[in-house]
């Protein structure tokens, strides 16, 4: 990632904000096309909110990953982007213009762009490998496995993935209705494949939650 240290060493002026989970920021054609926002720490979920109250997850990003839209430059969308904090999250946003004209003959910093740009489109990915299954119980346990990768803290034969996750952002995430994700978690935690309070999930049994 491209390290605070190395903005100061090269003069480039950068904002830090810290996201408490549950924080969130709106994200507009305006922040896009003057700052680039990366991601130091943290986990967040791009949402994409529609005028009629319909919310639809577009990305799950985490540190090394940049905030970057596609947003259509027409004044007349019926919908915006928010970017939410599921856990507590650190965000260094750099003025384009201002990057551009000091690190543009910095091969190393073209470099390092280059792995973050990578590193999105492993994001997208995460999204495209849990949205592809028709079944919410299959999209739940997807997202289960590629949190247990990304974050997964392994001890005594478990996995713990070290923060809250609630019902209603399952339900955002996988796209799929939150009265079965509550029957569905409920029915994971009855046959002892995983267990969850409110700062963290543990997977007992990775292989049976595979299966499950």
């Amino acid at each position: 990632m491209i390290c605070l240290e190395y903005l100061e060493s090269v003069n480039i002026s950068f904002n830090i904000e810290i996201l408490r989970p549950n924080d969130s920021i709106i994200i507009t054609s305006f922040l896009q096309d003057t700052q680039t926002v990366i991601i130091l720490d943290g986990f967040i979920q791009l949402l994409k909110i529609f005028t009629n109250g319909e919310i639809i997850c577009t990305q799950l990003l985490k540190a090394n990953h940049i905030i970057q839209l596609s947003n259509s430059k027409s004044k007349l969308l019926n919908y915006h982007y928010k970017a939410n904090a599921i856990t507590k999250t650190a965000l260094v946003s750099i003025p384009i213009k201002e990057f551009t004209k000091k690190t543009s003959e910095t091969q190393k910093s073209i470099e390092r762009f280059k792995k973050l740009y990578t590193n999105n489109q492993a994001n997208h990915n995460m999204m495209t490998h849990i949205l592809c299954h028709r079944n919410t119980k299959k999209r739940i346990i997807q997202l289960l496995l590629i949190l247990s990768k990304e974050f997964g803290q392994y001890k005594n034969q478990y996995i713990t993935i070290p923060f809250y996750l609630s019902h209603s952002t399952l339900s955002i995430i996988t796209g799929s209705n939150r009265v079965n994700i509550t029957r569905i978690m409920n029915e994971l935690k009855n046959k002892n494949v995983i267990a969850y309070d409110n700062q963290k999930l543990i997977i007992y049994n990775i292989l049976k939650l595979s299966q499950s």
